[in-house]
């Protein structure tokens, strides 16, 4: 589908406040130049149900860590609907919905300016991409540093997830990442606030 063809679709089926299910063949469709024009032009407005490829993952979070889950979803009417603005986010690879606004929960979002913070993280980081440059294994706690460094912001969930790791696994790399100031820990939503765009 070309941009103007996207562009129309999305014209002709938003209503204010009504969640739209975005057909697979659009989302497939979509650049993330593409998205970013639809959330602007639309995101104040529109609602979306998230794609199904996220909504299988927040069934897998519902099982794994329901308490997270209910504090993203519990009670709401219907799940997974959120405003079209997430529309880039759910475009651009695995990471999807970003967890970051948990109110009764410790968020555990992770952005990539947070590996310049400290002497250890420049460090570590540059120490991680050489052995990676080198093509050696990676640890979990090297893999998420390296995933952030070049990949982008991510939560633990989405990480543990896309790379099938137990989650109680990679809740200790984060706690061994924070405890040696490779990584920082903002667990309130207020503090990860000014970091989201």
């Amino acid at each position: 589908m070309e941009r103007e063809e996207i562009l129309q679709w999305f014209r002709e089926r938003l209503e204010r406040d009504k969640p739209l299910t975005i057909p697979d063949e659009i989302f497939e469709a979509l650049t993330p130049a593409i998205a970013a024009d639809v959330a602007q032009q639309y995101g104040t407005f529109g609602l979306i149900r998230l794609p199904r490829r996220e909504q299988l993952f927040f069934e897998w979070l519902r099982q794994q860590e329901p308490p997270v889950w209910e504090d993203l979803w519990g009670g709401e009417e219907e799940p997974y609907v959120v405003s079209l603005a997430f529309l880039p986010q759910l475009v651009s690879g695995w990471r999807g919905f970003p967890i970051c606004d948990l109110m009764s929960m410790d968020n555990y979002f992770f952005f990539p300016a947070m590996l310049e913070w400290t002497a250890e993280a420049r460090d570590y980081t540059a120490a991680v991409k050489e052995r990676f440059a080198a093509g050696e294994s990676l640890e979990v706690e090297q893999l998420l540093v390296l995933e952030l460094a070049f990949g982008g912001a991510v939560d633990m969930w989405h990480f543990a997830y896309h790379y099938q790791l137990p989650l109680d696994r990679v809740k200790a790399a984060v706690t061994q990442l924070v405890e040696d100031k490779v990584l920082t820990h903002l667990p309130r939503a207020e503090q990860l606030a000014p970091f989201i765009r």
